[in-house]
């Protein structure tokens, strides 16, 4: 087992990469990513596809030439079966039709899993997959014709930004969480055994490493905190408005927000200013959503008043156009994670931090050392300074509405929750840092970013670790308590990502239990 011996104690250990190197063959650097014909393309992306429908919807057409139209996806089954229950199409010739829908990257994978032979696929009405290998017009089910849809040429972004804008993680696993060869093979190792932990860190860290590389490469182009401010916004979007948010950065950015916002207001009042100019810009404002009934709220009014009229000032003014309204959803989430409340949320945080900014503010929770306390201590402490910046979050406003004239809340909300806080700090924060922190060359910087990940105690579990957590201890209570921090977490996500996630790659060629057979080897 290569230096397992060694804990890492920085981010530039090369553990995880070198094992992935020697049982893999990835060059340096290189992403480790498999899939049907060398495509870089897993099948749960696909399904993610499917399910938001990212799609050029007016334009589809079977492989036999039909014109369909897709009237809802369907339900994501979690259980045996095909990939989504209760789907409804619009399909040229047969009117409405109802049933299940299966998805593949590539046809033949139909006749590869067995399908055509399984009862649990009989009420298959829609065959999708990304690529047409097999080039057949239909797939038979007891002599039924069931139609085809390949969505490579209908997609609604090019396929490299759909990899770079789903995150996997925000969606339902749908493989069978049961136990895998390596839980059988960890089994034997010893209880009291820490290998498995510090392999979960050194794939945590090399987790980090990835998303601060990708970083690294915006910063010809951009500010850091630019660069910051887009990677908040798009974290505030959850899965179902992160493009949104995503292009709303873009079409607003750090230097429009300073040249229309005066620095010689309050901070209340360029709050006000900066959620006109996002509310107007992301389409979002009562006057430019027709639906948006009538207001009676006293408070309400008020409010909305004002934003109207310095929208009306600023609009004139502004290059880019607005965003449509209808883009955003507010299904499937909660009211507190509304989209509204979450661009109030960040006109706050850019308000009270403007003549600073974000980035800086958060800088300097890292630079600002209390020599009274131990190291320990003073870790917990650059964490706790850090997520307050979103935590202490407030609107006079917005803290007790989640909707334009919604029903008052008796007691104030917070407008960034801690779990969102602490997500922000692992996910955005340490990678943003650690790319400064390496560009600076600022080794103390990077030490304490790498402490503060080490330290940070984990985060709800999310599909992906729960299934991880199946899949590599079982029902080992014990073992499963060995993930005990968010680097841990990440670790799990970083294995899933690379190995378990992919229907392309055998577990006989997973790092983690080629690993596990070394470490038994030696012991044997």
């Amino acid at each position: 087992m290569f230096g397992i011996k060694d804990y890492a104690d920085n981010f530039r250990s090369p553990h995880y990469r070198e094992i992935v190197r020697r049982y893999c063959g990835v060059k340096e650097n290189g992403d480790l990513s498999y899939s049907a014909k060398g495509k870089k393309i897993k099948e749960q992306l696909v399904k993610c596809i499917w399910s938001e429908q990212l799609l050029k919807k007016n334009k589809l057409y079977t492989e036999d030439g039909l014109r369909i139209e897709v009237i809802s996806p369907g339900q994501w089954n979690l259980e045996e079966g095909p990939d989504f229950k209760g789907s409804e199409m619009l399909l040229e010739g047969k009117g409405v039709v109802k049933g299940d829908v299966e998805i593949h990257v590539c046809s033949n994978d139909w006749i590869r899993h067995g399908h055509n032979k399984q009862k649990e696929y009989e009420n298959v009405c829609l065959h999708v997959f990304m690529w047409n290998d097999r080039k057949n017009k239909f797939i038979k089910i007891k002599n039924r014709s069931i139609p085809q849809l390949e969505l490579y040429d209908y997609l609604e972004y090019k396929l490299d930004k759909l990899i770079e804008m789903i995150d996997i993680e925000d969606y339902p696993h749908t493989g069978g969480a049961n136990a895998g060869p390596c839980q059988k093979r960890l089994s034997v190792i010893s209880s009291d055994d820490n290998w498995i932990g510090y392999f979960l860190d050194y794939a945590g860290d090399e987790r980090i490493l990835i998303k601060a590389n990708r970083i690294e490469k915006h910063q010809n182009t951009k500010t850091f905190e630019q660069i910051l401010y887009e990677a908040i916004m798009e974290s505030l979007g959850y899965k179902n408005n992160k493009e949104q948010f995503r292009h709303l950065a873009t079409i607003v950015s750090i230097n429009d927000i300073r040249s229309f916002i005066p620095l010689d207001i309050s901070p209340e009042q360029k709050g006000k200013k900066i959620q006109a100019l996002l509310f107007g810009m992301a389409g979002l404002l009562p006057s430019q959503i027709s639906s948006c009934k009538d207001i009676k709220d006293m408070q309400s009014r008020e409010y909305i008043n004002e934003i109207e009229e310095t929208w009306s000032v600023i609009k004139n003014d502004i290059n880019n156009k607005p965003m449509d309204g209808e883009l955003w959803s507010f299904k499937y989430s909660r009211p507190s994670n509304y989209p509204t409340r979450r661009i109030a949320a960040i006109s706050r945080l850019l308000a009270e931090n403007f003549e600073t900014g974000i980035f800086r503010i958060i800088l300097k929770s890292f630079e600002i050392i209390d020599s009274k306390k131990n190291e320990v201590e003073q870790i917990k402490t650059i964490i706790k300074n850090t997520e307050s910046v979103f935590l202490e979050l407030y609107d006079e406003y917005w803290s007790y509405y989640y909707t334009f004239g919604g029903k008052r809340l008796k007691n104030p909300e917070r407008l960034i929750g801690r779990e969102r806080s602490s997500v922000i700090f692992i996910n955005i924060i340490i990678p943003v840092l650690l790319a400064y922190s390496r560009k600076r060359d600022n080794v103390v910087l990077e030490e304490r970013l790498f402490k503060a990940y080490k330290l940070h105690t984990k985060l709800s579990p999310n599909n992906v670790t729960r299934f991880m957590n199946c899949r590599i201890f079982g029902k080992d209570i014990q073992k499963r308590n060995v993930v005990n921090t968010a680097r841990r977490q990440q670790g799990l996500l970083q294995i899933f990502k690379d190995f378990c996630e992919s229907d392309d790659i055998a577990c006989k060629r997973c790092v983690l239990l080629l690993s596990i057979n070394s470490m038994l080897g030696k012991k044997g």
